[in-house]
């Protein structure tokens, strides 16, 4: 429509790190950009895991392809993960949510509760009524009831959606819509007044398979010493095994690969329809309110 503009939201640079597997986004903030531009996006926010370094170096690139580039962040607080949006400088993490919260507040900037109800148990839940506004689409959540709940639980507050890319290919799943803004203070104010609307689909199993297996190849040594400090036989021995089969991809063995990324993704199904829409919804009914 006229005026609008597509906007990725919660998106990785190589700046994101893990612990177990290092390697967590695959491309540089200036190929993010580039690659917005060519996908159709006129906005983007970078937010790595606990750090702003990608930032400084999308600028430019941002300019030169006339793309809203939102300083952003995603936090690592005590509670739960936490995105801030139009900050100036970087945040600290392991701080409370609320320190997390003042600290963005003072920079002129919004907290976002990204994946609230995530399997993996990092999102906010309930706590996310304390934030600014709720990701109540996150296109990586495979399990497909988090994002149910959090959009049912969340209808009353600001919302977005969200990629959660770690790739270039993983982006322009989860948007968020903006009308007539025309920088980045504009999206901040439209995300706060409700003056957005989000286009949902997942990522395509085929694609997050397919950067599982880079990021393990790319954080090969990293894992390696990993398991030796921390695994113990037999599940050291195994798991070397099992790492040295994603040095075959691509090949046949990306059938197998594929074949466990399906089983998997039947699992989190199963498991987050108990968790977040029978026992979720058992926990939520008259529970609306974090005081």
């Amino acid at each position: 429509m006229e005026g609008e503009i597509k906007a990725e939201l919660h998106c990785h640079s190589f700046y994101s790190k893990g612990e177990k597997i290092i390697v967590e986004g695959l491309n540089t903030p200036e190929e993010i950009i580039r690659h917005a531009k060519k996908i159709g996006l006129g906005c983007i926010a970078i937010t790595d895991h606990n750090t702003t370094k990608g930032i400084e170096r999308a600028k430019k690139e941002a300019k030169k392809q006339n793309i809203i580039l939102i300083r952003g962040e995603e936090i690592s607080t005590r509670e739960g993960h936490l995105i801030a949006l139009g900050i100036q400088e970087e945040i600290k993490p392991k701080i409370s949510l609320e320190e997390a919260l003042d600290n963005i507040h003072r920079q002129g900037g919004i907290g976002i509760a990204p994946h609230p109800f995530d399997l993996k148990g990092v999102g906010l839940e309930k706590l996310s009524k304390k934030c600014d506004a709720v990701e109540i689409f996150n296109a990586l959540n495979i399990d497909r009831f988090a994002n149910r709940r959090a959009e049912k639980f969340f209808d009353d507050r600001p919302h977005i959606a969200g990629s959660d890319a770690h790739w270039t290919e993983m982006m322009g799943y989860g948007l968020t819509i903006f009308k007539d803004c025309f920088n980045e203070d504009d999206c901040l104010k439209a995300i706060k007044r409700k003056k957005v609307r989000i286009e949902k689909k997942y990522i395509p199993i085929r694609i997050i398979t397919e950067w599982s297996i880079k990021r393990i190849n790319y954080s090969h040594h990293h894992i390696i010493n990993y398991m030796n400090d921390n695994y113990s036989y037999p599940k050291r021995f195994i798991g070397k095994k099992m790492l040295e089969l994603t040095k075959k991809s691509p090949g046949n063995i990306d059938y197998l690969f594929e074949f466990f990324a399906f089983l998997g993704f039947g699992f989190a199904i199963f498991f987050s329809f108990f968790i977040n829409w029978v026992v979720g919804n058992i926990k939520d009914f008259g529970d609306l309110d974090v005081r």
